[in-house]
């Protein structure tokens, strides 16, 4: 019974908050880390979020949103810029990933925590940013290909490097490791190349877009979520991986428009919410009280990330012929942390790699990036539009 009262709260909350803070024109997920916050042990204490019933609906909705962050980022064709998509890729990961490792080792952790420190920086959430991309239409724009292709292929070396990494620090990485990985990578590529050739549900797309009592295209494409986590989880990588990259798998094959809006209500209106909220609740912000040093780091590492993503991301632009706003502009969009950050540091708290100083620090680093960098782009997204107003008169420049 205290299992569904917790539960009863957490949906409460992410119901209060969300409408709250929605008026005020601050994102959802910000809302729902702050409720979670205000009823977890730092604040009301009105429930326990490390009950197991809650943690196992936790992950679920971890799980979900790493697999629709997958599911949402289809490549567009970008054969012609793969050159400026790989060096700016380099660059939006190397510097982040330097600097953040850096600023950990710079007040006392471990080389463990800090290259697990080093590899939050490197992920970005650019998603954010989508709909605005698609409002001033710079999908179309190389700019906008580029800043995309490249925060999408970092994110999945992230999780990667995460994988190989937590192998590393549980001394179970060997050669053995290494074919199991480029075994997983052959098969998820062979079936990214299959499921599009083949009729891998037994309805036709007319079909698709039709009610259906027992819902067995959703519950088809569940299943093969969860089958790619019990594989992964079998091979010892871990469940976001495996929901990552289902999500890029079946980005291809899932036409129907009904489907993928209920995926999105099934993951955003119920299972991804819970993970936010219980987020958090599990950040512990009595670390700020316990010094000034703890206001200090988080400073650093609220700064750092800031600082290493634009620079990162200007030099970036400049060196692929943008100009210095383009350059800007794309600095500033891979500046917002979320989902895979939040992800990367709730795995570490778990197995004690992040103490609660980073844990909350991190998450302090989500709310303020997910909150500015949205505002300045949108600022600046006009501009942009009017100079690639070009591409939507001259298609042979478009992929």
């Amino acid at each position: 019974m205290e299992s569904f009262s917790a539960f009863f709260l957490i949906l409460l909350v992410a119901i209060v908050f969300s409408q709250l803070f929605t008026r005020m024109r601050i994102p959802w997920v910000v809302a729902l880390i702050i409720g979670g916050i205000a009823i977890g042990p730092g604040g009301l204490d009105l429930f326990e979020p490390q009950d197991e019933t809650i943690q196992f609906l936790a992950t679920i909705g971890l799980v979900f949103l790493m697999f629709m962050a997958g599911l949402e980022s289809r490549f567009s064709r970008v054969d012609h810029l793969r050159g400026k998509l790989a060096s700016t890729a380099l660059y939006i990961a190397l510097i982040p990933t330097l600097t953040g490792a850096g600023i950990a080792l710079g007040f006392g952790y471990s080389m463990e925590t800090a290259i697990l420190t080093g590899i939050i920086f490197m992920s970005s959430a650019v998603a954010l940013l989508i709909p605005q991309f698609h409002k001033y239409k710079l999908m179309k724009s190389s700019l906008g290909k580029v800043i995309l292709g490249a925060a999408i292929s970092i994110d999945a070396i992230s999780l990667l490097a995460l994988s190989v990494y937590l192998d590393f620090v549980s001394n179970t990485f060997s050669v053995t490791t290494i074919l199991i990985y480029l075994g997983l990578v052959c098969g998820v590529l062979l079936i990214a190349y299959m499921l599009p050739k083949i009729r891998w549900i037994s309805f036709s797309e007319e079909y698709a877009e039709e009610q259906d009592l027992f819902e067995k295209e959703l519950r088809f494409i569940i299943f093969i979520l969860i089958g790619f986590v019990v594989l992964f989880e079998f091979v010892g990588l871990h469940a976001i991986i495996a929901a990552f990259f289902a999500g890029l798998v079946l980005a291809g094959s899932i036409k129907s428009r009904l489907i993928k809006a209920k995926l999105h209500a099934l993951s955003y209106g119920f299972f991804v919410p819970v993970f936010f909220v219980v987020m958090g609740a599990s950040v512990d912000l009595s670390v700020f009280f316990d010094g000034f040093d703890a206001m200090v780091f988080t400073g650093c590492i609220v700064a750092g990330l800031v600082v290493s993503k634009v620079v990162s991301g200007y030099l970036a632009g400049i060196t692929n012929g943008y100009s210095q706003q383009e350059s800007l502009y794309l600095g500033i969009s891979v500046t917002p942390q979320l989902s895979t950050a939040l992800a990367v540091a709730f795995l570490g708290a778990g197995e004690g790699i992040i103490d609660d100083k980073l844990l909350a620090a991190i998450v302090v680093l989500a709310l303020v990036t997910a909150t500015i960098a949205p505002v300045i782009t949108e600022f600046m997204s006009p501009r942009l539009q009017s100079q690639h107003a070009n591409y939507d008169t001259h298609p042979d420049q478009q992929s």
